[in-house]
């Protein structure tokens, strides 16, 4: 169960090889595209790992011209099964202009899905109507209501790309003042969607989702380090958390911490000592090779395994979805192998662990049965 992914884009026939490597890569400068991302652990393992299913050599000009001559609908339903996800877990707030929408994503996908509110999407898309920063909170909150009761399954927050992730209690006035300004942006344009910002206002609304999530039962995700150029790495740690994590007011959140990378171990100390507190490591795994299948052996050092979760954070191309689902699948095997020998788990024990960590703590966490994918 992938708890945490996009949707794919539209097949767009040709793809330019600056385009197939950014798939692959966190960078939006083309000089890194046209001369380094060649030339890193991800993208030779991911030329290598589809050569075999197009039967050419593993090259980028190879694999290139095989995609184009392949049947759009069949090589993404291939690619998409060799993955053997059974339930994905959509924030469709990601986008481009080519992106599939949700329903024609269920008539593209043969897995089953259900979808994740990405909260400043949400939010950002309620202010041209609502004057004063209240009742923008208001209609943000009964928006959370209307999309949980609509079949969504927890809502997800962009907040480490817009301001701090070290959470603070905002000062009101500093909200408002912010607000002000954003519609004030907002008219002088004439209109259309703002972009939120600036932690007085995001911290407001974060701690609106938390109070909403909490009664709705459903989980928060948060994006944790890395996974866009436009944050600040630094101040994106999970440990900025705390204040969701430790108060009495928010003692039934539940907080999915996405991707942690750098900041997996800060992540797994969170979940060792917090009741409400889950992780994944999600990009880190493909992005990041070979250190990304040791972060889950530090991470499965302090976290417990039963708090952990599986997750590609794949988008765009079928080919993100197959390789991320390959490279975590033998990152946790390599992992709980390693706690068997050393006997800490017994064999049995390890392959019912690695079950939990592949889906059964999603489940458990979103609340989902079988009969949901």
């Amino acid at each position: 169960m992938d708890h945490h992914c996009h949707p794919l884009r539209r097949w767009s026939g040709r793809l330019e090889p600056n385009e197939f490597r950014a798939c692959f890569s966190e960078t939006l400068d083309p000089r890194v595209l046209e001369e380094h991302v060649p030339n890193t652990a991800i993208y030779r393992t991911v030329l290598r790992r589809l050569a075999p299913i197009f039967g050419c050599q593993p090259s980028e000009a190879a694999i290139l011209t095989a995609r184009q001559m392949a049947d759009p609908a069949r090589y993404s339903r291939e690619l998409l099964e060799r993955s053997r996800t059974g339930l994905l877990l959509l924030d469709h707030g990601y986008t481009g202009p080519d992106a599939m929408g949700v329903e024609e994503h269920r008539a593209a996908v043969p897995i089953a899905q259900r979808e994740v509110v990405r909260l400043e999407t949400l939010a950002e898309g309620l202010v041209e109507g609502h004057r004063r920063m209240e009742d923008w909170l208001d209609a943000v909150r009964v928006a959370v209501r209307e999309a949980v009761r609509g079949g969504a399954v927890g809502v997800k927050t962009i907040c480490a790309y817009r301001a701090s992730l070290r959470l603070r209690w905002p000062d009101q006035r500093a909200a408002r003042e912010n607000y002000g300004m954003l519609r004030g942006a907002l008219r002088a344009r004439g209109g259309g969607r703002p972009r939120l910002g600036g932690e007085p206002l995001c911290h407001t609304l974060v701690f609106v989702a938390a109070e909403e999530c909490a009664g709705l039962g459903v989980p928060l995700q948060v994006h944790c380090g890395l996974g866009a150029t436009d944050e600040d790495l630094a101040e994106s740690s999970p440990l900025g958390l705390r204040p969701l994590l430790a108060d009495e007011r928010h003692r039934e959140l539940r907080v999915a911490m996405l991707h942690c990378y750098p900041y997996h171990r800060e992540a797994a100390y969170l979940c060792s000592v917090y009741a409400g507190a889950y992780m994944d490591l999600s990009l880190a795994i493909p992005l990041a090779t070979t250190d990304g299948a040791r972060a889950m052996r530090e991470v499965l050092g302090l976290c417990p395994w039963s708090k952990l979760l599986y997750a590609t954070d794949a988008s765009r191309l079928p080919e993100m979805y197959l390789v991320a689902a390959q490279l975590h699948r033998e990152a946790l095997a390599d992992a709980l192998c390693g706690l068997a020998e050393e006997r800490i788990l017994a064999f049995d024990e390890a392959e019912r662990v690695g079950r939990q960590i592949l889906a059964g703590n999603a489940r458990r966490l979103y609340g989902l049965g079988a009969s949901d994918g």
